[in-house]
């Protein structure tokens, strides 16, 4: 490719104006991730700033063993900064179920609940609420009946101490070992930063650098369909116009995203617990930018041998398609990070930037691998470059019938000499 001209200066800056303004580009890089955040926080706010719905439940215990209180305070589950709210459930005790529903149907209580006879043997226990509140009445009593049944059958049977530890027997607390031995605690916000960070920049990857090179597959196509190409070409040359565009667009997605890694640490750092690191983070755009370099070259050297925006797209879908694998085998990557088909999906240029992060998620890959996979995306980049230049040299300005595979071929070899 040609040096960074002025002309190159020239297309990459209109390349890169023409685009940002493109309604879907704007609503996918600003509106689409802040619709995303307001899903994850605006439900926290809401639930935070709304005071819980008290509840009266009725019971009929035909044990006669357990021990309601007149009333309940229990902590209602609410995800965000503002913490959880106060949940009031004040028991009330029926003779029978006829006495309890009919006070269920005059709204008299929210439901009611039956604790058979059998209940040591079975450990079931019946509730009973209108259609449209039994999922919430189930998950807001389940927890608070478990208390009271734990309290009824050992309060007089153990001490504080350990009934307290049959309330809550386990609080899990994970720890790293390190390869010298020593061990640190792992939280919830470092697994998020180790696993669901590094799948969501790979998926975010993967979406930007297609989402870019798209730009210049329909750019490319549609003014070589529109005759545009004959200007242009009359002002720059070919490997100006490649250069620029590819710039001008690889500035695009890296403002694309920048965008959506502010959203996620801002977003995530209200909503849970996300720390971004700096590594992989330095990572994730020397990927993005080897990654965007690879696909838009090749969508440009399509754009060029085929004749019209419909026809470019069926072609480059091939080339999509093969890129989509990591998504395909995300599961495998996942759960068996070094098996040979994930490493091999990491270091195959077509699927190596979501892949290779995918797998940081969840193992430590080795630094080797992740030399290796930068030294093959980055050499298949300058041989996609080289015959994408070639491809505009000689078919920017060809129309008609799209030529065969074995006529390209020659087009590129005397191209080159």
């Amino acid at each position: 490719m040609s040096k960074f001209s002025g002309k190159t200066f020239i297309v990459a800056r209109h390349e890169f104006l023409k685009t940002i303004r493109r309604k879907e580009f704007l609503f996918m890089t600003f509106a689409f991730p802040l619709l995303l955040a307001g899903i994850a926080i605006i439900p926290s706010l809401i639930a935070s700033t709304t005071s819980a719905e008290d509840q009266r439940v009725g019971y009929i215990d035909m044990t006669g063993s357990f021990d309601f209180p007149e009333s309940s305070t229990r902590e209602g589950f609410s995800v965000g900064p503002l913490g959880a709210k106060a949940l009031t459930i004040e028991f009330v005790e029926y003779e029978d179920s006829s006495e309890a529903r009919g006070a269920l149907q005059s709204g008299q209580i929210s439901s009611y609940i039956i604790v058979p006879a059998d209940f040591l043997d079975t450990g079931v226990i019946e509730l009973y609420a209108s259609e449209k509140e039994m999922s919430v009445q189930g998950a807001e009593i389940s927890a608070e009946l478990s208390n009271i049944a734990i309290n009824s059958l050992l309060e007089d049977q153990v001490n504080e101490t350990v009934l307290h530890r049959v309330k809550d027997p386990i609080n899990l607390k994970l720890y790293n070992v390190g390869d010298n031995g020593e061990s640190s605690e792992k939280g919830l916000a470092e697994i998020l930063t180790s696993f669901g960070l590094p799948f969501i920049m790979a998926f975010l990857l993967f979406f930007s650098i297609f989402s870019a090179s798209g730009y210049l597959l329909r750019g490319v196509a549609e003014e070589k369909e529109n005759r545009i190409m004959e200007v242009l070409l009359s002002s720059v040359t070919p490997s100006e116009l490649l250069t620029g565009k590819v710039v001008g667009l690889g500035a695009v997605g890296l403002l694309q995203i920048v965008v959506w890694l502010s959203v996620i640490f801002l977003g995530g750092g209200y909503a849970l617990p996300v720390d971004i690191e700096p590594m992989l983070l330095f990572i994730a755009l020397i990927y993005f930018l080897l990654g965007f370099l690879f696909f838009a070259s090749m969508m440009a050297g399509i754009g060029a041998v085929t004749g019209s925006l419909q026809e470019s797209q069926q072609v480059a879908g091939i080339f999509t398609f093969v890129a989509v694998f990591p998504l395909i085998f995300m599961q495998l990557i996942l759960t068996n990070p070094d098996s040979p088909v994930a490493v091999f999906l990491s270091l195959f240029p077509f699927t190596s930037p979501a892949s290779m992060l995918a797998r940081m998620g969840t193992s430590e890959v080795p630094i080797y691998q992740i030399l290796l996979s930068f030294f093959i995306l980055f050499v298949s980049i300058h041989g996609v470059l080289l015959l994408s230049t070639r491809l505009f040299r000689t078919y920017l300005l060809m129309y008609g019938k799209r030529p065969g595979i074995k006529e390209i071929w020659k087009n590129i070899r005397e191209a080159g000499r």
